[in-house]
């Protein structure tokens, strides 16, 4: 039964590919879904047209006519020629498809009578077409029978030839038959332009969508491939890497096609081990932001501050980073906290260091002024010591606000 359907689908695209051009870049989807629906039909009726070929000229045999039976040769030998001949156009092709079933069912009506195939290929004629053409085409089509109709009339009034009909209808009996017949038709068509009519306008639709989506797709694609920020795309399965755009390459040194057989463990140094061990449990978490450090081609290690997202990518559940290499914002907040300490040490300094040799020099320059001439050997000693050490102070001060670049 496998290989059955199989031998089937090979014969079907097959036979789409000897009927159907490629589609036109500038051709309507709903367009080309009709000249596919018409290989699809041909491919489908094939088989059945075998069938019926066979029928016919069984009903030929019994029946006594030559006519139909190299009518039908000719048909079919005439209707494989158009519908296999791509250097006619398709819209071409199955009007002369459609003007030969035409040809076909009248001479089966004028032989064979109402009982033979002819009527019934006249409704399936319809629906076809219906189907093949936009709706105006089989509105005229269904117009066409009224007239293929009178016309019998006349031949059934006037018996213009030996046919069948005559023998069998009068005008008014045939007027009724064909008031239903053209009744048939005529709701045959409106049902299924209605169909495809609606069919066409979500063909349209989806058109539509699908180049919406393509123009967003086409816009993210461009944003991600030309941001100057690393960004890549991880399998939240096994963190393989699925995507990475030139910025990360550039970032950590390795080649797109090197990152594609690479994991998000490769891009995280040994060092951190620990928070490797739970890694399968840190993608999985939909909160996976904050600064990590990773690690480039080369060993170099470096902070980078993570904003993910999860997206689904290639039918895939997984992870969308953006990677912000943040090393000169931490050195910067590094050294204001260092400016901070040194600011404090010298406060420090200031209050302790400086305050007491500064207190002491004051309180002898007091005591000189009230009692000069007493101890002034020794209050000069006291006085230059504390001098001294009120200048090693400030030496002690300035050399830590230099170092800290405070001085600048």
């Amino acid at each position: 039964m496998l290989a059955l359907k199989e031998y089937w689908w090979k014969a079907k695209g097959f036979m789409e590919r000897a009927i159907l051009r490629n589609a036109d870049p500038s051709e309507d989807d709903h367009v080309f879904w009709r000249k596919k629906l018409f290989t699809n039909m041909i491919s489908y009726g094939f088989i059945v047209s075998i069938i019926g070929f066979g029928s016919s000229m069984t009903f030929g045999i019994f029946a006594g006519s030559s006519v139909v039976q190299w009518l039908n040769i000719v048909f079919i030998f005439a209707l494989l020629s158009i519908i296999f001949n791509k250097k006619i156009m398709i819209q071409t092709r199955k009007i002369l498809a459609l003007f030969l079933l035409y040809v076909l069912a009248i001479v089966y009506i004028a032989v064979l009578g109402s009982e033979g195939p002819g009527v019934l290929y006249l409704i399936i004629i319809t629906i076809f077409s219906a189907m093949l053409f936009p709706r105006p085409t089989a509105y005229w089509l269904v117009g066409l029978n009224v007239l293929i109709c009178a016309g019998f009339g006349a031949v059934i009034q006037y018996k213009l030839f030996d046919s069948p009909l005559v023998e069998s209808y009068d005008l008014p009996l045939w007027a009724s038959y064909s008031g239903n017949f053209i009744f048939v038709s005529l709701i045959s068509v409106m049902l299924v332009s209605k169909v495809l009519s609606g069919l066409e306008q979500t063909i349209k639709k989806e058109a539509t969508l699908v180049s919406k989506l393509d123009a967003s797709e086409k816009y993210y694609r461009t944003t991600f491939e030309a941001n100057p920020v690393p960004m890549y795309v991880f399998d939240m399965e096994d963190g393989r890497f699925l995507h990475v755009n030139d910025a990360a390459c550039a970032k950590y040194g390795y080649s797109k096609e090197e990152f594609l057989q690479m994991n998000i463990r490769d891009i995280r140094p040994q060092t951190e081990s620990s928070k490797l061990l739970d890694m399968n449990s840190m993608i999985r978490n939909r909160n996976y932001t904050g600064v990590l450090i990773h690690v480039n081609k080369n060993n170099e290690v470096f902070p980078v501050e993570i904003e993910t997202n999860v997206i689904s990518f290639k039918d895939r559940e997984a992870r969308l980073v953006l990677a912000t290499d943040v090393s000169e914002r931490i050195n910067y907040i590094q050294k204001i906290e260092r400016q901070n300490q040194d600011l404090k040490e010298i406060a420090w300094m200031q209050s302790h260091m400086v305050r007491a040799p500064l207190a002491n020099i004051m309180s002898l320059t007091d005591f000189l002024i009230k009692y000069p001439g007493e101890d002034t050997q020794e209050t000069l000693d006291f006085l230059k010591d504390s001098s001294q050490k009120l200048n090693a102070a400030i030496k002690s001060i300035v050399l830590q606000a230099d170092g800290s670049g405070l001085a600048g």
